[in-house]
């Protein structure tokens, strides 16, 4: 299928994608302490049952990975969307903060698939006994799954548009075998890493690591991911500080390529961050690193010497906000 098609399927129905590189469970009594100390967003009020989604930052404020944590009774389990996972060093970051009842434990043999779309909630809606409309955003229920012992539903979403994730003890294919015939009835699709990347940039929501290369988090405009208000110590928190350059959305009527230099006036105010997919042949749509005042929507600058324009985000209008579920 094409990038046209799994785009429009995550926009106008419903698409599956695999969600994450690798889940780990971290257990014993000391886990809330070293969840909090590296997960940006805080967790230690996150109660059993909910989800948290956040960026992971290093110890110089860089962002590593972003992650969704399922919190429960025992443990938490974590997803990392990153290669380089968030958990590769926690047990060295537990041993230096003097965490010792801590356990981490990889789940090599677990899958996590994430529905979203304006018709994602009909996807998943057979999987749970109760109305699929009581599952709370950032809430979680166990499901069956067949030929799985243990299987959650969890409503969270990076498109804006409706969105949950399952996650088990059983390979991810074999998650998106489960849900193949619902998503076939509202002629959803698997979606690959273009369209999905174009659709998260349309809402601001991070894309790792791409969109954090050499870009701090207030630089990337996810702040809200990364624990800005939190008065707490935690990792990676120094990177709070002002910032003279952002990183804003922009459009043009030609193909647009990283790295490019943008001008306003003949004079260099940045460079072309970050490309998205181009749908249907419409403008090209990207993110620019751009110094201050030029990091607003709203603006004409140009890229060898065509006329960008830079725009507001979300950059369009997801279904999901107007469509109620069920």
């Amino acid at each position: 299928m094409s990038t046209n098609s799994e785009y429009h399927a995550l926009r106008r129905s419903a698409g599956v994608y695999a969600r994450g590189t690798s889940i780990h469970s971290i257990g014993g009594a000391g886990r809330e302490a070293l969840l909090s100390h590296v997960i940006a967003r805080p967790t230690e009020f996150a109660q059993p049952g909910s989800v948290v989604d956040s960026l992971v930052l290093d110890d110089a404020g860089r962002v590593m990975d972003f992650v969704l944590a399922v919190v429960d009774e025992d443990r938490t389990l974590v997803i990392s969307e990153n290669s380089t996972s968030a958990t590769s060093d926690m047990k060295a970051v537990a041993i230096a903060l003097g965490m010792r009842d801590v356990t981490i434990d990889a789940l090599p043999g677990w899958g996590a698939i994430a529905v979203e779309g304006p018709r994602a909630w009909e996807v998943v809606r057979g999987l749970i006994a109760d109305d699929i409309a009581s599952l709370l955003l950032n809430e979680w229920q166990s499901v069956e799954i067949p030929g799985a012992s243990f299987a959650l539903l969890a409503r969270t979403g990076t498109t804006a548009e409706y969105g949950y994730v399952v996650v088990a003890d059983v390979a991810s294919d074999v998650l998106i075998d489960s849900l193949r015939s619902p998503l076939e009835d509202v002629d959803g699709a698997l979606v690959g890493p273009p369209a999905l990347q174009r659709a998260r940039i349309e809402v601001n929501h991070p894309v790792v690591p791409d969109q954090f290369t050499g870009v701090t988090a207030l630089e990337a405009g996810a702040g809200w991911a990364a624990g800005i208000g939190r008065e707490d110590s935690y990792r990676g928190a120094g990177h709070a500080e002002r910032t003279h350059r952002r990183l804003v959305a922009i459009r043009s009527t030609r193909s647009l390529e990283s790295g490019r230099t943008v001008e306003a006036g003949g004079v260099t105010v940045g460079r072309v961050h970050l490309c998205a997919a181009e749908i249907d042949g419409e403008t090209s749509y990207a993110l620019a690193l751009l110094d201050a005042p030029f990091d607003v929507p709203g603006l004409e600058l140009a890229v060898d010497g065509e006329t960008v324009r830079t725009v507001s985000r979300p950059a369009v209008q997801p279904v999901s906000w107007t469509e109620p579920i069920g």
